[in-house]
């Protein structure tokens, strides 16, 4: 079987790859990729094959080395379709769930450092994957504590079939009420922010490491709890961008059907920033839950930002090069399309800073506080969403 005679090289060149990348960094990460077969975590998943809608292809071992080669390349796959409709040739759907690309997943084990005595808690089970490798980094399988949402048993069952047996829940994480804290907090979902429960799981002096401030923002923080019981921490290089956490997972926002309150004007945003990931980013700080969407308008190219509340603000630009810029937007007194601009003209006033400039304190009482370059820098409080 493909499963059988492929198993320790695919592993082995996988850590090898990773390590030449430089994402791996350490022997013992190194080790736990290379002895971890992870094409028994993925059994099947779906390869996008273009079209619009986007059509997905299932792959399987019985495809052999076309299913096989993805799983020990650097690539993320996707293992579920939201309303997955069977069509010519494949699939359509929306992904929900994917087995996190292999690069990203060392970088961040990498920076949480984990210890064999560390208390582990992976948020965002998923295929397994990440939990076995984990398992190789700690003394004992009741050192890691692994949740999900739902759905943990496929995972456990691989965990089990290759001798591992840590603690597995059905919980949402950002709201269980942990019995327990932790040293080390991994998670495989993006965060709107970190909850009250997720900041107190945290042991003092402990780490955690989450794409927090989603769905736009790619960026990854690593903080670091205090004993006063806040959380405080800088934002990586290399940034990662996971899918929403549970619920949020394939969720469609539509625009309101009236708009009381409009006005119109002119933009000097380019295009392009609009696509930059770090101007992203600090948008997604200043405006909780803002995603992007690209389309044409009037025959030019347009982006339109899009709030969970409704409120929404686009620019279509002409091809004579100037931008036409309009806010379309219910604005309930709190300045939508205003705060879009002045973030923007903040961006550029301080030369474009990447991700990794700023950082992020959560108070005991979760407030939410981004700074640049150091806490004693500029600043803003980041609204959080219940």
């Amino acid at each position: 079987m493909v499963r059988t005679l492929n198993r320790g090289p695919g592993a082995r060149s996988l850590a090898v790859s990773l390590w030449a990348s430089g994402d791996i960094a350490s022997r013992s990460v190194y080790e736990a990729v290379a002895s971890t077969p992870r094409h028994v975590f993925v059994p099947a998943y779906f390869q996008q094959r273009g079209g619009s809608p986007t059509l997905w292809q299932r792959r399987t071992e019985e495809d052999g080395a076309r299913w096989l080669e993805p799983i020990y390349a650097n690539t993320s796959l996707v293992t579920e379709l939201g309303s997955a409709e069977a069509a010519d040739g494949g699939w359509h759907g929306v992904p929900i769930s994917s087995s996190t690309q292999p690069s990203l997943t060392v970088r961040m084990l990498e920076g949480l450092g984990i210890e064999p005595e560390d208390d582990v808690l992976d948020a965002g089970l998923g295929t397994g994957y990440q939990a076995a490798l984990i398992l190789k980094l700690v003394a004992g399988p009741d050192r890691l504590t692994a949740c999900d949402i739902s759905g943990t048993g496929a995972a456990r069952d691989r965990l089990e079939a290759l001798g591992h047996h840590p603690w597995i829940i059905e919980a949402d994480a950002t709201s269980w009420r942990w019995q327990r804290q932790f040293d080390k907090m991994i998670f495989s979902f993006g965060l709107p922010y970190v909850t009250d429960s997720i900041r107190t799981a945290l042991a003092p002096g402990g780490r955690l490491i989450a794409n927090v401030f989603g769905p736009m923002s790619a960026a990854l923080v690593l903080l670091e709890a205090h004993a006063t019981g806040a959380l405080s921490g800088r934002f990586t290089e290399d940034g990662g961008a996971f899918m929403p956490a549970g619920r949020e997972a394939g969720s469609v926002r539509p625009l309101p059907a009236d708009l009381d309150e409009r006005s119109e004007g002119i933009s000097g945003i380019p295009i392009e920033d609009f696509d930059n990931p770090h101007l992203a980013f600090l948008l997604s700080t200043r405006l909780p839950g803002l995603s992007l969407q690209h389309g044409m308008e009037e025959g030019g190219p347009m982006r339109r930002l899009v709030l969970p509340d409704g409120r929404w603000g686009e620019v279509t630009y002409h091809e004579e090069g100037g931008a036409k810029g309009w806010g379309v937007y219910q604005d309930h007194g709190r300045g939508f399309w205003e705060t879009v601009e002045q973030t923007w003209s903040w961006w550029i006033a301080h030369a474009r800073p990447t991700w990794d400039r700023f950082g992020l304190t959560v108070a005991p009482d979760g407030e939410h506080t981004l700074w640049y370059r150091t806490p004693d820098g500029d600043s803003w409080r980041v609204p959080t969403r219940p």
